[in-house]
C-alpha cells in the first residue's frame, strides 16, 4: 500500500458514520449553519491540499529536468528526493532513491530514511523480502550500525527463516562494533526469545549468544556478563556444554583489549564532524596499535569504519585495499553479511564510486585486475570509466596513462610486429589526448615520451624513433636544464653508436642553464677516456672546463667547499658517479663547487690613517658580553619575525595595544641594524596564548608573525590549521584581485551556505597573493559556492573556484597552477568543482617533432661551423646582438 493509498484510508476512517434519523432531524433543525460551514472549510482545505500536490509534482518534473542538465550536481539529486518525500509517494520515493544511486551512493542517513517506510509498511512475506534486498544494498555501500540496528526490526517482523538470514547477516559484522555492538546482541536475544519461547534447547542457545558475545570487546560487556551468570544460576540444571574456565579466560583478554580500544573510540567520537584528516589519521593510528591483537574479522570492521567515516578521502579506501590484498577474503569462507562476503574488486568498485577523481583508485583497480589473471577487454573498460572523469590537473590523467601503457608492455608480444604497432598507437593516443585536454599543461616533464622512447631504443627496436622522441622530450619545457636526462638519453643512443653519443655530449654541454654542468662534464670525459681517442678527450676537456667556469663566473665566483676537488679533468679521473645528488641551489646562498683555476696571490693594500685609528679603537672598547638568556622565562615569551627593518619597539607595541609587554628586544646585527625579529616577554603566562591571536596582524604594511618560544618542539602548536589532504568543504580561490581583503571574499561567498574561516594569502611584505581559502561550515555549501562561482568575474578578476586538495608537500610533479586545486566531493563534474576545459578541434599534432607546444620550448646552444645556422635560430640572417644594441633596447 502506498502512502497516498495509506492517506485516503485515514480519510475514510475520519468520515462520520449514518446517524439515526432522528438525530439527522435534530442535528439539521439546531445546526444547520454549522454544517453549511464546515463543509465549505472542508472543500477549502481539499482545494489547498490539491493545489499543494500540484504544486510538488510541479517542482518534481523541473527537478527532473536540471538532472538531465547537469547529471553531475550532487544538490539536485538532494532535491529530487526531499521533493519525493514531501509528496508522501512511496513510488517517487523509491524512483527518485534509484535515480539517486545510479549516479552517487546514498549515505547511510539516506538509505535510512526510505528503510523505515519500506519496514513501517511492509506486511507480507513478498514486502518484507524486498526490503530485505534493499537493507543488503545499503549495508553494501556504507557500514551502517544505524542501518543495522533497522535491519533487526525487520527482523523481529520476519518469519523464522528470514530472520535467521537476517541475523546471519548482521552478528558477524555489526556486532563486532566496539561502542554499538552490544545493541545488535540484545536485538539478537530477544528475538530468539520471542519467537522460540524459554525451553531447555531454546536457553542453552541464548547461552551460546551469550558466549558468543562475551569474547567481544564491546563497551558495557560487563552489563552482559551479568545476566550470562544469573542466567547459568538460574538454568544450570538446563545448560550443557559449559566451560566457565575457557569462557572466563577470553572474557578476561576481551576485557584487556576492550581497555586499549576504548580510548581510541571516546577520541573518534569526541571529533568534530568536519575533522576529515584528524579522523582518517586516528583510524590509521588506531588499527596500527591495535592491530597486533585483533582478528582479521575485527581488523576488517575497523577500515570499514574509516572508509563509511572518511568517504571522500581516497587514502583511506587505498590503505583498506593494501589490506586486503594482504590478506584477501576467502570466497569459500565468507560470511553472509554483506561486509565479508565482498571481493576487492568490490571494494574498490565503491572505493571508485566515493572518489571517481583519484588517479590512484584507478591504477589499484588495474592492478587488481591484472592479478586477477582477467583480460585486456576489462582493462580497456577501466580507461573508458577513466575518460568520462575530469582530472583537476594533468598530473593523475598522466599517472593513469602511465600505468595503462605499463600495463599493455608487459603483456605485449614484442615479436609480433602488429602488438608492437598497437602498442605504438596506445603512446600516441595518450600522448595527443592529453594535449587535446590541457594543451601547454600536459605532461610538462614528458614522461609518456621518454617511456615511449626507452622501449623505441629497447623492446620495439626502432632506436631512430627513440631518437626523436627523445630529442621531443629535451626540447620541452626545462627538460634540458636537467642533467639526469641528458646522461640517461647518452646512454641510450649507445645502442645507435659511438658517434650519436660523442654528438649528444656536445649539444649536452652547450646547453643553457644546466642545473649541474659538473656532473655532465664528469660523464663526457668518462666516456671519452673508455672510447675516444686523445684529439677527442682533448676538445672534450676543453669544452667541459670553459662550461664549468662560465658557470661559476655566472654565480658570482663562488668558492667551492674544502675537501672537494672541483676541476672536470680530476672528477673524470676519480670516477665520480653520474648519479651523485644534484647541487642546491637557493635564491639567498649558492653552494656551488668552482674549479680550482691557478693564480698570482693578491697583495693586500696598506690601510689608511682611518682604517688604523678605527682598528685602534675598536681593540680598545671592550667587546660586551653576550646576555644570559632565562629559560625559566620561555613561558612568557614569543618570538616576533617578518618584522621591517625599521620596525622600531615603540612601534610594535603601538601596533598591539591589547597586549601588555614588559619587555621588546630586537635582534641586531653587528652594524647595529634590526635583523627583522626579536623576542617579547609579556607580564602574565596567560597573555601568551593571547598574543598568538594575533599572529600575522600588519605592521607597516608587512604582516609580523608571532609564534611559541616552546623549546621542545612537541609543545609548540600547529599554526599550520589547513590540511595538504583534500578537504570537501574548504575552496581554494585563485585569480582575486591584488586589493581584495577578507571582508570582501566573505561578502562574495555568504550567500551560498554559513562561512567558518576566510582566509587570504599573503606574500612576506604583506601583498596579497590573490589567493584564498574559503571555509564552510558544510560540504553541500561549498559544492554549490563551486558550481556558482567559478569562472566568477570579480572586478574585473576572472576567478577560480575548486574544492581544496593541495598535493603533498615536496610533490616535483604538481605545478603552482594546481596546488591549490582540488578533486571533486563526490564525483567528477563542474557541480563540484570540474575545472573547465578548452577543447580545440584538430587540436592533434601528428609529428613527433611538433608534438612539444612551442611556448615549452628552449634553445640550445651549440658549436655551429662558420656560415651555418645554428639549431633554434630563428631565422637564417640572426646575429647576437651586442652591448650597444642591449644598451639601445633599454634607453627605448
Amino acid at each position: 500500500m502506498s502512502d497516498s493509498e495509506m492517506k485516503v484510508v485515514e480519510e475514510e476512517k475520519d468520515e462520520p458514520m449514518d446517524a439515526p434519523e432522528g438525530e439527522q432531524t435534530e442535528a439539521q433543525t439546531g445546526e444547520t449553519g454549522s454544517s453549511d460551514s464546515d463543509s465549505m472549510d472542508e472543500s477549502d482545505e481539499d482545494e489547498d491540499d490539491d493545489d499543494g500536490e500540484a504544486l510538488l509534482i510541479k517542482q518534481y518534473v523541473e527537478q527532473l529536468a536540471k538532472i538531465d542538465e547537469d547529471k553531475f550536481n550532487y544538490d539536485n539529486y538532494v532535491q529530487l528526493l526531499e521533493i519525493a518525500h514531501k509528496m508522501t509517494d512511496l513510488d517517487k520515493i523509491r524512483q527518485s532513491a534509484e535515480i539517486f544511486a545510479e549516479a552517487y551512493p546514498l549515505s547511510p542517513e539516506i538509505w535510512l530514511r526510505w528503510l523505515k517506510i519500506e519496514v513501517a509498511i511492509g506486511n507480507s512475506p513478498d514486502e518484507l523480502r524486498q526490503a530485505d534486498r534493499l537493507f543488503r544494498r545499503a549495508l553494501g555501500d556504507y557500514y551502517s550500525v544505524e542501518v543495522a540496528q533497522e535491519y533487526a526490526n525487520l527482523a523481529t517482523k520476519a518469519d523464522a527463516e528470514l530472520a535467521d538470514t537476517i541475523w546471519d547477516a548482521l552478528i558477524p559484522a555489526y556486532g563486532l562494533h566496539v561502542t554499538k555492538g552490544r545493541t545488535i546482541f540484545e536485538a539478537y536475544r530477544e528475538d530468539h526469545l520471542a519467537k522460540n519461547g524459554d525451553g531447555p534447547e531454546q536457553l542453552n542457545r541464548l547461552a551460546r549468544i551469550y558466549e558468543q558475545e562475551l569474547k567481544i570487546p564491546l563497551r558495557n560487556m560487563e552489563d552482559s556478563h551479568i545476566e550470562y551468570k544469573l542466567l547459568c544460576e538460574k538454568h544450570k540444571a538446563v545448560l550443557v556444554d559449559l566451560n566457565p574456565e575457557k569462557f572466563e579466560r577470553r572474557y578476561r583478554q576481551a576485557k584487556d583489549l576492550l581497555q586499549k580500544m576504548m580510548p581510541y573510540e571516546n577520541r573518534l567520537a569526541a571529533l568534530e564532524p568536519h575533522c576529515h584528516q584528524e579522523r582518517a589519521d586516528l583510524y590509521r593510528e588506531y588499527i596500527r596499535e591495535c592491530r597486533s591483537q585483533l582478528e582479521d574479522d575485527d581488523l576488517q570492521v575497523l577500515y570499514e569504519r574509516s572508509c563509511t567515516d572518511c568517504c571522500l578521502d581516497p587514502t583511506v579506501w587505498t590503505d583498506y585495499l593494501k589490506y586486503l590484498d594482504k590478506y584477501p577474503p576467502d570466497p569459500d569462507e565468507a560470511e553472509a553479511s554483506p561486509v565479508f562476503a565482498q571481493s576487492v574488486l568490490d571494494v574498490v568498485n565503491r572505493a571508485l564510486r566515493n572518489c571517481p577523481w583519484s588517479a590512484e583508485l584507478y591504477v589499484e583497480k588495474m592492478r587488481i585486475c591484472e592479478r586477477e589473471k582477467r583480460g585486456k577487454a576489462d582493462i580497456l573498460k577501466i580507461m573508458e570509466e577513466v575518460a568520462t572523469v575530469e582530472f583537476q590537473a594533468p598530473e593523475p590523467a598522466v599517472k593513469v596513462w602511465l600505468e595503462y601503457l605499463t600495463y599493455l608492455r608487459r603483456h605485449a608480444d614484442f615479436e609480433n610486429e602488429k602488438e608492437r604497432e598497437i602498442l605504438r598507437s596506445n603512446f600516441e593516443l595518450a600522448w595527443n589526448q592529453l594535449g587535446r585536454t590541457w594543451g601547454e599543461l600536459a605532461d610538462p616533464e614528458c614522461k609518456i615520451l621518454q617511456f615511449w622512447g626507452r622501449l623505441e631504443y629497447g623492446a620495439l627496436k626502432d632506436p631512430l624513433k627513440g631518437r626523436d622522441l627523445w630529442q621531443s622530450v629535451m626540447d620541452s619545457s626545462d627538460n634540458s636544464t636537467r642533467v639526469g636526462l641528458w646522461i640517461e638519453y647518452a646512454e641510450l643512443e649507445a645502442t645507435r653508436g659511438l658517434d650519436a653519443v660523442r654528438k649528444l655530449y656536445r649539444k649536452a654541454i652547450g646547453s643553457i642553464a644546466l642545473n649541474d654542468p659538473e656532473t655532465l662534464a664528469a660523464a663526457w670525459m668518462r666516456f671519452e677516456r673508455v672510447n675516444g681517442s686523445l684529439e677527442q678527450l682533448t676538445t672534450c676537456q676543453e669544452l667541459c672546463v670553459a662550461k664549468v667556469q662560465e658557470f661559476y663566473k655566472s654565480l658570482g665566483n663562488q668558492k667551492p667547499p674544502k675537501g672537494r676537488r672541483s676541476d672536470p679533468k680530476k672528477d673524470a679521473d676519480q670516477n665520480d658517479s653520474p648519479k651523485k645528488k644534484p647541487i642546491k641551489r637557493t635564491h639567498d646562498e649558492h653552494e656551488f663547487k668552482k674549479p680550482a683555476v691557478p693564480s698570482l696571490p693578491r697583495q693586500k693594500p696598506e690601510p689608511t690613517i682611518e682604517e688604523n685609528t678605527k682598528r685602534i679603537r675598536l681593540e680598545e672598547e671592550p667587546i660586551p658580553a653576550k646576555p644570559e638568556i632565562d629559560p625559566t622565562k620561555d613561558v612568557k615569551r614569543v618570538f616576533i619575525s617578518n618584522l621591517s627593518f625599521d620596525a622600531t619597539e615603540d612601534q610594535i607595541r603601538a601596533c598591539f595595544p591589547e597586549l601588555n609587554f614588559k619587555s621588546i628586544e630586537l635582534v641586531q646585527s653587528s652594524s647595529g641594524k634590526s635583523r627583522g625579529f626579536g623576542y617579547a616577554e609579556l607580564n602574565h603566562e596567560a597573555d601568551v596564548q593571547k598574543a598568538l591571536s594575533f599572529d600575522r596582524r600588519p605592521l607597516n604594511g608587512r604582516p609580523v608573525f608571532i609564534s611559541s618560544l616552546a623549546r621542545d618542539k612537541s609543545a609548540r602548536p600547529n599554526k599550520f590549521k589547513y590540511s595538504e589532504r583534500f578537504e570537501p568543504n574548504k575552496l581554494f580561490v585563485k585569480g582575486l584581485p591584488f586589493e581584495a581583503t577578507p571582508d570582501d571574499i566573505r561578502k562574495l561567498f555568504e550567500p551560498h551556505g554559513k562561512l567558518k574561516d576566510v582566509r587570504v594569502v599573503y606574500y612576506r611584505s604583506g601583498k596579497s597573493k590573490g589567493l584564498a581559502y574559503v571555509e564552510y561550515e558544510s560540504e553541500a555549501a561549498a559544492k554549490s559556492a563551486v558550481v556558482h562561482m567559478d569562472q566568477y568575474c570579480m572586478d574585473g578578476f576572472t576567478i577560480s573556484v575548486d574544492l581544496s586538495a593541495p598535493p603533498p608537500r615536496g610533490n616535483p610533479t604538481m605545478t603552482a597552477t594546481t596546488s591549490g586545486g582540488a578533486p571533486d566531493a563526490d564525483a567528477g563534474g563542474s557541480s563540484l568543482g570540474g575545472g573547465k576545459r578548452h577543447v580545440v578541434k584538430g587540436d592533434v599534432k601528428q609529428k613527433l617533432s611538433t608534438l612539444i607546444p612551442t611556448a615549452l620550448l628552449r634553445k640550445t646552444t651549440v658549436s655551429t661551423p662558420a656560415g651555418q645556422v645554428p639549431t633554434g635560430s630563428a631565422t637564417p640572417s640572426a646575429k647576437p646582438k651586442s652591448n650597444e644594441d642591449f644598451r639601445k633596447m633599454l634607453l627605448k
